[in-house]
């Protein structure tokens, strides 16, 4: 363990599921879709975590395949999302030590700095980075590397926590640090183990 914590200088975060509560779950869990549906819209959001469709016509297609209207989805992503202020405010702790990334299947950046404030920003992460700016999604293996780079750290030094298992996986797969997040509770304790 003593080994393991002299090595890790970066903590990389998931945003949803994690930072923030994952809408498209939420929405998902409320509509009674049957499975082929549920395949055909993360094919969707697949291609769009990959930038390959710009976000508005991404959200637009994302709500028809839903079945419902554009608005309708845009009123239930926001009343779906909740940030995890007990998380944020431990990041702007853990910041003053360690590198701290995030790291999101998303169409792009801006679809993440919009949910946060500057302060929230500047005071809590290095780098933000989308998937579908970059051209690679978790768990391809060119995301993680993409972060680790841009925190100017190796992979081995890094710790990536996630909320999906195959992103936990893949974050193993290319030799960083994974933790599954599952309660800020469970995530501090297991975080503190690996860092301590």
């Amino acid at each position: 363990m003593a080994d393991q914590a002299i090595k890790i200088k970066a903590i990389i975060f998931d945003c949803f599921g994690v930072l923030i509560t994952d809408p498209l779950d939420i929405i998902l869990a409320e509509l009674e879709l049957s499975d082929y549906e549920k395949e055909g819209i993360m094919r969707l959001v697949a291609v769009a975590n990959r930038g390959k469709i710009p976000s508005v016509i991404y959200r637009k297609a994302l709500a028809n395949k839903l079945g419902i209207s554009f608005d309708e989805y845009i009123n239930k992503i926001k009343a779906s999302e909740i940030k995890n202020g007990e998380l944020l405010t431990y990041i702007s702790d853990i910041k003053k030590r360690y590198k701290v990334g995030m790291l999101s299947n998303v169409s792009s950046k801006e679809s993440l700095v919009s949910r946060f404030t500057k302060a929230e920003l500047s005071n809590n992460f290095d780098v933000v980075i989308a998937s579908g700016d970059i051209g690679y999604a978790k768990p391809q293996a060119q995301a993680y590397e993409i972060a680790a780079s841009e925190l100017g750290v190796l992979l081995n030094e890094c710790v990536m926590i996630d909320d999906r298992y195959d992103y936990c996986q893949g974050a193993l797969g290319v030799g960083m640090h994974a933790i599954q997040f599952q309660t800020f509770n469970q995530m501090k304790a297991e975080l503190q183990t690996l860092i301590s």
